[in-house]
């Protein structure tokens, strides 16, 4: 039997979450050998049994702390012998920590760095927080029913089509880094890649059956749709995390349940749902933007596909341009800091097919 694919191909994951276990689990399972390294404590999926077990086979381990500096030489050590890297901290961290394009290319020239975030490492959005369902709203990627709440798509779209384009991303990066001997740092973003989805298409499919508001997170009383003031409405995206639930009770006035873990907050979910829902209901949709997200509280507006296609964040990313003949058009929905990709062009006129031995 002969080798995978990508025998020979070494990567350093640093992912802690769904789109770069995926990435990295794609290129395992052709063959490269994909390195996890954990953090003490082990990686945040772990307890989700069914998920770290399918995104993360074929992988090996080893635990570093890179707030240690011996931890982090460890970690430069592996580098100068790897060719790709991934990591999906928020924008920032990875620089915060030593580990960043600029830090790793010092070490290795041609390293690939991978960084996939839910809203890219720059632009308006680029320091907010968020789950799969935040990042379908602000795409415009929620299907809204008339008159019933915005449902989500039933797969973390963001998080698996993040991880499949990622790893296309560092497939095309890792050739030309063997060919010109130059790294990449590769910025993913699971809202652009969804945006760049719905924008050549016409409005979401209104005519499915709506889901319930709380979709498959029953047991998480802030997950989900929910409707504001003004008749608008906003996706929350506190799922585990106990302190996005604590400055999200602060921000609402719910002041009496900050503190409460997320076994406490599954026990009482159907109560602490209603109680964020009459909440939420009471706030117009972006004054409650706003205060939150100062916050850092995973919550994003619901978008139409039009709403979307003026959207700032979009537009300084470019993953939504304007064409020269004011048209507008789709980027191509991954950042590429040294080698960017073309702006899009015009498509091929329609041209009779050439005389026979003219091809």
């Amino acid at each position: 039997m002969t080798g995978g694919l990508l025998d020979g191909l070494q990567v350093v994951d640093l992912s802690l979450w769904q789109p770069g276990h995926t990435a990295t689990q794609l290129l395992a399972d052709l063959g490269a050998e994909v390195l996890k390294v954990e953090p003490p404590g082990g990686d945040r999926m772990r307890p989700l049994v069914d998920r770290f077990v399918n995104f993360n086979g074929h992988k090996q381990s080893v635990t570093l702390d890179l707030k240690r500096d011996d931890d982090k030489a460890q970690l430069l050590e592996l580098v100068a012998g790897a060719e790709v890297v991934v990591e999906n901290y928020r924008p920032g961290v990875a620089d915060r920590l030593g580990v960043g394009f600029d830090q790793l290319r010092a070490t290795n020239s041609s390293i690939v760095l991978c960084s996939i975030s839910g809203f890219g490492q720059h632009g308006p959005l680029s320091s907010a927080t968020g789950h799969d369902a935040n990042y379908q709203a602000y795409a415009g990627a929620m299907t809204t029913p008339d008159g019933s709440a915005p449902t989500p798509a039933g797969l973390l779209v963001g998080d698996q089509g993040s991880g499949l384009a990622a790893a296309f991303a560092i497939l095309a990066a890792v050739l030309c880094a063997r060919r010109t001997g130059e790294g990449e740092h590769i910025d993913v973003s699971m809202a652009d890649l969804l945006a760049s989805w719905v924008a050549p298409m016409g409005p979401v499919d209104a005519r499915r059956e709506p889901a319930s508001s709380s979709g498959s997170h029953r047991g998480s009383p802030a997950m989900g749709t929910f409707e504001t003031a003004d008749g608008r409405w906003v996706v929350l995206g506190v799922f585990s995390e106990d302190h996005f639930w604590d400055a999200l009770c602060e921000g609402i006035g719910l002041d009496a349940h900050v503190g409460l873990t997320m076994a406490q907050r599954s026990t009482a979910a159907e109560q602490l749902r209603s109680e964020v829902t009459a909440a939420i209901a009471a706030r117009p949709r972006d004054e409650l933007l706003h205060a939150l997200a100062e916050q850092s509280v995973p919550i994003a507006p619901v978008l139409t596909r039009d709403e979307m296609l003026d959207h700032p964040h979009f537009r300084s990313r470019g993953t939504i341009t304007t064409g020269p003949d004011g048209y507008r058009s789709v980027g191509h929905p991954i950042r590429y800091r040294v080698h960017p990709a073309l702006a899009p062009g015009p498509p091929p006129p329609l041209r009779p097919p050439p005389p026979p031995g003219d091809y």
